[in-house]
Formats: structure tokens, C-alpha cells, sequence
């Protein structure tokens, strides 16, 4: 009998392997720019060192003691879990390597890991791609229970198709008539879920149900968990910081603890975002340096106005700081400002609603482009370094926002804004006011210094495609 999920776990290894051999190549190369005692041929070396084959090993069993071939995870906790793993490895190479004392290898193996680090996220993507055009990546999978948890369930698995889920059926415990026929409708009931798992015992089922039906379909749930590949619960806990919580269990007994931590309450990962901030703005002003130039050159030149424009924003625990951009506006503004406000009701509600306009007149030629662009908010730089804002973090607010964040505002004032956060990643101004303070409350809570380069790296996404910009 085919076995498809036999299938994907070779594939993936294969591609792994793949990754591996196409970062080790280059490793050759790079350390031959400085050691020509390695042979000429990449193959050769790699097929040559003992050490290499052994390493490879010790890779796919780690990735396969962590069951990275058969879960299915989202890709930025797919590739935390992978990156955790290569560091540890690493570290242990390179113990290896002062023991050896010989720096062509010191040099081949950090060549090797970076290498791998940058190839192996590509080469996964290119499997699961690679399958799904095949038609073998997805995993079929029910889900049980009923409602809003349903549809949430079905956003956080099915539509994520890098997991590929495929979706048989949505089972109602409820309902306990089996239907007249033997196939399997989008809606189906307990009994004919029992069935199709008994002849497809590789599927998945997930289970959203609220806590009291949780509790009363456990022995349901106990039963289902021999039948099928996995079950995954995705319990009712909106609104907790879940990101680093730990599940500890009591010995002989069914209850366990969810042990949730403040992140960024331990100063240590304060000390470490710092850092991670002073480092990023360094490096970037370095590199923009030019950029700031000609932006000023050119607002000086087009507009005669000021090239910084300073607005009051609120910061870390309500104090008020002069958040830096470049002008973007004619210098008389606000009473352009006061004009449209008093004569046109409708952008009077917009104003109110959202605190900006979409088309605002106020705004210059080169100040749209710059908005459009995100550029007029490189100046913001300046405030990092300052220790007003943060890379990453809630959207700066001016004082009359502060009521509409009412009893969330307490989450915000208690890390400092960033220049770019969820909120900028997530739609930016096309998402209701509503979503933005949740986003940003969500940040808070569940802070790490792995999502702040998730989102990093987002934004990057985001100004190339100027996604909700203006």
C-alpha cells in the first residue's frame, strides 16, 4: 500500500541533503580563497571527508528525533526550531575544530554553517512546493467541533498552504445520525469520521471545541488519538501570552500546568533588545547615509520647507517624546487642515475614525512619494538611537489616541514604539482601528526577539510592495 506520508519524509530528507551538499560547495569555494591546501574539485571534498558524512548523519537524525519530517509547523516556528538545532550543532563543530587547531577547517565549517542556514529554509520550501505540484504534500484532515472555532481553526491550518492541509470534512460532535450514504460530505458526523479513519489512519484531526465540550467529548477525543496520524487541539485561550509558555505535567494525574512568563519583564531581554536596536540602526545609517542627503537636498529644493518635521507621540510608560520624519507637508498644514475639517463632513469622519487621511491634500509631491515609499520614516533611526523608540514595537500614538486604546493602553506604555510592528506588517492603515490595538497587544504580550526579526524582515516585504501605504 502507498504510503504517502513514508513519501514526503524522504523527500524532504533528500532536499535536506541537497541543501547541505550545495552549502558545503560553497564553503569549499570561500575557504579556497584563502587555503589552497583543500582539493580542487567541490565534489571530491565532499565526498572526500570522512567528517562530512558523519556531520550529515548527525543532521537528519537531529531533524528526525525532532520530528521536523512529519509535524507540520508554521514556517517561522519551522525555521526557529531549525535554527535553534543548527546552533547548537555549530557550537559544537567549532569545539571540535580549536581541538583540531587548523583554520582552513574554521574557516570551511562557519563557510558551511551560514551557508546551510541561508540554503536549508529555501530548499524546504522547494520540497513542499515540489510535492504539492506532485499532488503528494497534503495531508488530509478533519475538523471537529462547530462555530467561530472552526473557522479559526481552518484560517490557522488549512489556508496556511505551505502546511498542506487538505480538508475532508468538518465534524459536529453533535450531530450523531450517520447520513444514508458512504461518502464523506464537507459536514459529517462522529460515526463517519470513525470510518474513514478506519481505512486512513494518515490523516490529522483538529479538534476546536470550547472548554465544557472539550471536557465532554474527552473520551472521544482519547479514542481518536489511536486511530489517527495526530490530533491537534486549539483550546480556547485568546487574549493569554502564549509565546514561551511551558506545559509541565503532575506525575500519576490528567491536570497540567500552562506556565506563562512576561518576556520582556526580565531585563535580560530588555538588555538584549537594546542591543539588537543599537546594532540594526548603526549599521543602517551607515548604509543610508547617502540616502538621507539627497531626500534632504530634495525637500529643500521642491518645497523650501524644513526637511524634519517633529510631532509629539507618546513613548514608553506615557512620556510624551518628538517623534522625527521627513517633511512630507506644505508648512501651513494645519490651516489647510482646519479648512477640510470644517467643510467636508466625510473626511471629518475619516479623520476621526482612523486619525490620517488616505488622499490628504496637505501632503507635497515628494512628501507622497516618501510616504508611499516609507522613506519619510528613516529619521525615526535618530529616536532609536536615542532610546525613544525601537525598532520593532507598537505604532507611535499622539495623546488623543490614548482613549481608544482604553484599557489596552496599559499593554502599550510598557515597551517603546517602533518604528515598524504587526500593525505595519499586517495591512498597515487597510486594517481598522480595532486590529491595530489588538496587534499591538498581542506584541507585548507574546515578545521575542525572534518575532521582532520575523517582522523585521516582513516590513522589508512590506516597503518593496508598499502594502497599505499613504
Amino acid at each position: 500500500m502507498f504510503n504517502r506520508t513514508k513519501l514526503q519524509q524522504l523527500i524532504l530528507i533528500l532536499f535536506d541533503l541537497l541543501a547541505m551538499s550545495s552549502a558545503f560547495i560553497l564553503a569549499i569555494y570561500l575557504t579556497r580563497i584563502y587555503h589552497d591546501d583543500l582539493l580542487y574539485r567541490p565534489w571530491g571534498n565532499f565526498f572526500h571527508f570522512g567528517a562530512s558524512k558523519v556531520l550529515g548523519l548527525t543532521i537528519i537524525m537531529v531533524f528526525i528525533y525532532q520530528e521536523q519530517y512529519i509535524k507540520r509547523r508554521p514556517f517561522w516556528e519551522e525555521l526557529l526550531q531549525i535554527y535553534r538545532s543548527l546552533a547548537f550543532l555549530l557550537l559544537i563543530n567549532l569545539g571540535l575544530s580549536f581541538v583540531l587547531a587548523k583554520s582552513s577547517l574554521k574557516i570551511l565549517i562557519v563557510s558551511f554553517w551560514l551557508g546551510f542556514a541561508l540554503a536549508l529554509p529555501i530548499f524546504r520550501y522547494l520540497a513542499k512546493q515540489f510535492m504539492a505540484e506532485l499532488g503528494i504534500w497534503q495531508r488530509q484532515v478533519f475538523i471537529l467541533g462547530y462555530g467561530k472555532l472552526v473557522d479559526n481553526a481552518n484560517n490557522l491550518f488549512v489556508q496556511n498552504k505551505l502546511m498542506g492541509y487538505q480538508l475532508v470534512g468538518v465534524v459536529d460532535p453533535r450531530d450523531i445520525q450517520a447520513p444514508s450514504d458512504d461518502s464523506v460530505p464537507q459536514t459529517c458526523n462522529i460515526e463517519q469520521l470513525l470510518i474513514y479513519l478506519a481505512n486512513n489512519s494518515q490523516t490529522e484531526v483538529i479538534v476546536a471545541l470550547n472548554q465544557a465540550d472539550l471536557i465532554q467529548y474527552i473520551e472521544l477525543i482519547n479514542q481518536l488519538q489511536h486511530r489517527c496520524l495526530a490530533v491537534l487541539i486549539v483550546p480556547e485561550l485568546s487574549g493569554l501570552a502564549l509565546y514561551g509558555s511551558q506545559i509541565e505535567h503532575f506525575f500519576g494525574n490528567d491536570q497540567l500546568i500552562l506556565r506563562l512568563h512576561n518576556n520582556l519583564a526580565r531585563q535580560s531581554n530588555i538588555i538584549i533588545k537594546r542591543l539588537f536596536d543599537l546594532v540594526c540602526v548603526i549599521l543602517g545609517l551607515l548604509i543610508l547615509f547617502p540616502v538621507f542627503i539627497l531626500i534632504a537636498v530634495i525637500i529643500l529644493l521642491t518645497t523650501k520647507n524644513k526637511v524634519f518635521f517633529y510631532h509629539q507621540r507618546v513613548g514608553k510608560h506615557g512620556k510624551i517624546f518628538n517623534c522625527i520624519k521627513f517633511q512630507t507637508m506644505y508648512p501651513n498644514s494645519q490651516e489647510i487642515l482646519k479648512q477640510l475639517l470644517a467643510s467636508d463632513e466625510q473626511l471629518r469622519q475619516e479623520w476621526e475614525r482612523e486619525f490620517k487621511l488616505k488622499n490628504d491634500p496637505r501632503v507635497t509631491p515628494i512628501g507622497r512619494f516618501l510616504r508611499h515609499t516609507s522613506l519619510d520614516e528613516l529619521p525615526q533611526l535618530f529616536n532609536v538611537l536615542r532610546g525613544d523608540m525601537s525598532l520593532i514595537g507598537p505604532r507611535p500614538i499622539i495623546q488623543q489616541e490614548i482613549e481608544r486604546y482604553a484599557d489596552k493602553f496599559y499593554y502599550y506604555q510598557l515597551v517603546t514604539p517602533g518604528i515598524s510592528g504587526l500593525w505595519q506588517v499586517s495591512g498597515r492603515n487597510d486594517i481598522d482601528y480595532t486590529n491595530r490595538v489588538r496587534l499591538d497587544e498581542w506584541y507585548v504580550k507574546n515578545w521575542s526577539l525572534w518575532y521582532d526579526i520575523v517582522i523585521l524582515l516582513k516590513t522589508i516585504n512590506v516597503v518593496i510592495k508598499r502594502t497599505g501605504a499613504y
